[in-house]
């Protein structure tokens, strides 16, 4: 049991003691009692104040007292926990605070407070400070009034402006209370009239709407057994949007189902579908997801702005360095052979290779793109949708697309020996091929290509360029802030020097108080020449080929995080966690 100085007069008396020890020196326990409670905690492994009020020797209000003296912390109190600022306790994801039974209760600057009944769960700190990226410090309070605080904040943060008096309409679900109907035996009919419904409507028009202002990239309506939740992601993190009674989630499932094609009847196997919205000026298509649950389906959305691409991004703004900008530029721009992105979903690859169609595209060149799904849209380019329900898969779209004299081709993915041997031929006779892979780094898309059964010559000579690529988010203008960096982050850039400032976002507003506001791509650019391929031929392992290129002054994406990192547009602890992998 950790022992510590007491913060009060009597902890002049207490010294360095236990807290058993500390509760019988004043007379609350008794040594019988002390050694009873930890006999029990010996067998159960729970924490000794839980053990004393469950043997109702200690009421919680008392052993609180002792905890806070014992830490030397503040307690909080009910009447503070009643009047959170909810843009603070929005800085700890729900599931965390649930799962901790831990809330947010003040921030000054980098220091976020919490409120917890159990502060030796260090473990629980922890993750709060991977997850805020943030130093937690604790208040000790009530375990009651926290876990109330959590169950009113959180709903209460959710409310919406706009469509409060739509959800309260009652559609003859019993709103706000159990479904009326068991879902299983909802007539389809009746569904479709649910499913049109000016409130459900009203809602499902306010979270598009929501998810394409705010520039989500996906929007989760998800079921739980009292209530259904609507999230979206932004830049990487998942943010609570809406809370709707769980006797609509029925209806506000069957009205995306029925814009997206989908069948309403079919709630026991998953669905994928689509459809497409003019918002704020803005053409978006949607890819819906369906996933059964045991309370209910699952919906997420994948929000598509179309010619994204053409409106944003240039090679030059999403994240090479200038050298690597120009390895990559001649990669692209060779009559024949393969350049190859790899990365983990979600990191940008299908964005980057757009972005590089863009920049070599012309009236002189036929160019088509095979995709699963087609993400973005370009003008003067053919573009192919995979189908592989009837059979239409990479392999046999990538076969037919070979017939219709292309210049250059883009494979949305190589995932199996059949693409890969076909794409590395049409690399070889004439085509220039773009695609991606899924690796950890750039040297280990040629080992990937010889494992899944291409011949090393052949990738030796087909391979132009290798690229590896993460996301980073970006520090928030709004709340950017310089400091001095720490000893740990000073060896963090070892061997190399640390710069003697940092940045980091304080949270704001404008970023949702997460420091953070965008995105920009690290990138680790590979260019192959004639030792790269007679290594290849020659079997050498990747590590002595990575050995070699980083000799031959190749960037590693972990190189490349430390200059965004010096250039103050990411901080170092979001570069640590995107290239854990490169360790």
């Amino acid at each position: 049991m950790l022992a510590c100085m007491a913060a009060s007069p009597a902890g002049e008396r207490w010294g360095w003691v236990s807290l058993g020890q500390m509760l019988v020196n004043d007379g609350v326990l008794t040594e019988s009692q002390l050694a009873e409670a930890l006999a029990r905690q010996g067998k159960t492994r729970d924490r000794l104040g839980a053990v004393l009020i469950e043997m109702k020797v200690l009421d919680e209000e008392v052993l609180l007292k002792y905890l806070g003296a014992q830490f030397r912390k503040e307690a909080i109190t009910q009447q503070d926990l009643a009047m959170l600022d909810p843009e603070v306790v929005r800085l700890v994801p729900e599931e965390v605070a649930r799962q901790y039974r831990i809330i947010a209760a003040e921030r000054h600057g980098r220091k976020l407070i919490v409120a917890t009944a159990d502060p030796l769960n260090v473990v629980a700190l922890d993750d709060l400070r991977r997850a805020t990226g943030l130093d937690v410090d604790f208040k000790i309070g009530p375990g009651w009034a926290i876990q109330e605080a959590i169950d009113k904040t959180y709903r209460r943060m959710v409310s919406t402006e706009g469509i409060d008096e739509a959800l309260r309409q009652d559609l003859g679900l019993s709103v706000g209370g159990a479904p009326v109907v068991v879902e299983e035996l909802v007539d389809v009919q009746q569904l479709r009239t649910q499913a049109a419904d000016p409130p459900v409507v009203k809602v499902v028009n306010y979270v598009l709407n929501r998810a394409a202002a705010d520039g989500a990239s996906d929007v989760h309506v998800e079921a739980y057994e009292d209530r259904t939740r609507v999230r979206y992601r932004i830049d990487g993190l998942l943010f609570d949007l809406l809370e709707i009674p769980r006797s609509l989630h029925l209806a506000v499932v069957s009205r995306l189902k029925i814009i997206s094609r989908l069948d309403i009847a079919e709630r026991r196997l998953p669905q994928d579908g689509s459809f497409a919205s003019h918002i704020h000026d803005r053409e978006i298509d949607f890819r819906v997801a369906t996933l059964p649950t045991i309370y209910g389906e699952k919906v997420v959305l994948r929000l598509l702005e179309k010619e994204a691409v053409l409106q944003h991004y240039t090679l030059e703004n999403l994240g090479f360095e200038p050298e690597q900008l120009d390895v990559f530029m001649r990669g692209i721009r060779r009559p024949w052979g393969m350049v190859l992105l790899t990365g983990p979903t979600g990191s940008g690859k299908s964005t980057t290779l757009h972005t590089a169609i863009k920049a070599i595209k012309s009236p002189r060149k036929n160019i088509i793109t095979v995709e699963d799904p087609v993400e973005y849209r370009q003008p003067g380019i053919q573009q192919v949708q995979v189908k592989s329900e009837i059979g239409f898969d990479f392999s046999r779209s990538l076969r037919s697309i070979l017939r219709q004299d292309p210049d250059v081709i883009m494979v949305g993915e190589i995932r199996d020996p059949e693409t890969a041997q076909i794409a590395v031929r049409a690399a070889l006779t004439g085509h220039l091929v773009l695609s991606t892979l899924h690796t950890n780094d750039a040297i280990s898309t040629l080992v990937r290509l010889i494992n899944i059964g291409v011949e090393p010559f052949l990738v030796a000579t087909a391979v132009n360029v290798a690229a590896a690529q993460r996301l980073v988010k970006r520090i928030c203008r709004h709340c950017k802030e310089a400091y001095r960096p720490s000893p740990e982050e000073i060896a963090a850039f070892a061997p190399g020097p640390a710069p003697d400032v940092l940045y980091r976002g304080r949270g704001c507003r404008e970023c949702r108080n997460v420091g953070y506001a965008g995105r920009i791509a690290l990138y680790e650019v590979f260019g192959i020449n004639a030792q790269v391929r007679r290594m290849v031929i020659d079997g050498v392992d990747a590590d002595t080929i990575r050995k070699s290129a980083s000799d031959g002054g190749m960037m590693t994406l972990r190189q490349a995080g430390f200059r965004r990192v010096a250039q103050g547009a990411t901080t170092l602890d979001e570069v640590m966690a995107v290239v854990a992998d490169q360790e």
